[in-house]
């Protein structure tokens, strides 16, 4: 069973030269494979390291993002821990009296800047609880009103009026509005 080939097959000098020019095209292609495989290994080595990085990028602006909102929470949240102030309430009242007077015209603008001055704003209060409340005004023009009968009432019989009778009504009106007033709300105050 065991034969020897003492004949070797011999390979033409053509055949050799076609092997070896066939290798080198095999060895050239597979170099270029070999470049290729690499090249879009290192694409893909850029891509990921790209991506990573815009990854790391969009992570460190939300986590910046949500530290300056809980940065913005805090304060409110210490806010609404404590009673406001007067500081507080003449910021909100400031801030929100430019914000309304922005979008007003030009005049109605400067007339609301005069009205809220401070000064002409305490002047109204103090008046407005003393001297110009609405139930006292309605007392002073029912007097004026009154002086209606005492006009035709002097036309009747005669006399000559010099125009004070109306003021002099709307303050009595005025007088006896003060007193109903000021007896309602003391007697209240003395309830409680």
């Amino acid at each position: 069973m065991s034969e020897r080939y003492t004949k070797s097959p011999e390979i033409s000098k053509q055949d050799a030269e076609a092997l070896e020019r066939a290798g080198i095209e095999a060895r050239g292609k597979l170099g270029e494979k070999l470049e290729q495989a690499s090249h879009e290994r290192e694409t893909t080595a850029a891509e990921t390291e790209r991506a990573t990085h815009e990854a790391l990028e969009a992570a460190a602006q939300n986590e910046k993002a949500k530290a300056e909102k809980q940065t913005e929470a805090a304060p409110q949240e210490q806010q609404a821990d404590r009673p406001l102030t007067k500081q507080d309430i003449n910021a909100a009242y400031g801030a929100t009296m430019k914000q309304v007077q922005s979008q007003l015209s030009a005049p109605s603008r400067t007339f609301s800047k005069v009205i809220h001055n401070p000064v002409v704003e305490a002047t109204s209060e103090v008046v407005g609880n003393t001297i110009a409340r609405p139930n006292l005004i309605i007392a002073g023009a029912i007097g004026a009103i009154a002086s209606i009968v005492v006009y035709m009432l002097a036309k009747r019989y005669g006399y000559a009026l010099s125009g004070f009778e109306t003021i002099a009504l709307f303050i009595v009106g005025w007088l006896i509005g003060a007193i109903i007033e000021y007896a309602r709300v003391g007697f209240a105050n003395h309830k409680r």
